[in-house]
């Protein structure tokens, strides 16, 4: 009975899944919190990378990572994927439960992952340093690497509340 599934490198995702098309009506739009009216790219721009606004936007069901995020993710990824056979057992299904293992990234959770997309496309655009909030300090360490292997500068603040 295998628990644990180790991919290889080469299966690695080529492509990020987009759900807004899968879903059964549209979402309504952001809110503009000072406006109250629909937020639309231009409201977006000063904060994040225009390519991250199209992702945001698309109806495209897949959108490729390009070779630089992937080649980064290599770092850690695939990330082992654990076969839940005791809660399996203990829910008395006949379906089979996975769950992917996260942990063994340079965070210690899936927040790399989404870190480093946002840092290679910051970096894309000209973007040369980036400030971030964090609160248990997974967040902010992500960042913070993905800003390292991009060649970004990064300043991470604490919340007060986690001191």
């Amino acid at each position: 009975m295998e628990t644990k599934i180790l991919l290889s490198e080469k299966e690695i995702p080529t492509h990020w899944y987009n759900i807004t098309p899968d879903l059964p009506e549209q979402l309504p739009p952001p809110i503009h919190p000072g406006t109250g009216k629909p937020i639309g790219p231009e409201d977006l721009a000063p904060i994040f990378p225009m390519e991250l606004i199209k992702q945001e936007v698309s109806s495209e069901r897949w959108i490729e990572i390009p070779d630089n995020i992937i080649d980064a993710y290599k770092i850690y990824r695939p990330t082992p994927l654990h076969r839940a056979y005791r809660l399996e057992k203990a829910l008395k299904t006949n379906a089979r439960i996975y769950c992917k293992n996260e942990s063994v990234s340079p965070a210690g959770s899936h927040k790399p992952n989404t870190a480093i997309a946002q840092a290679y496309y910051n970096k894309k655009e000209g973007v040369t340093r980036i400030s971030t909030e964090t609160g248990a300090g997974q967040w902010g360490s992500s960042i913070a690497f993905a800003c390292k292997m991009f060649g970004l500068k990064c300043t991470v603040y604490m919340v007060k509340i986690s001191y």
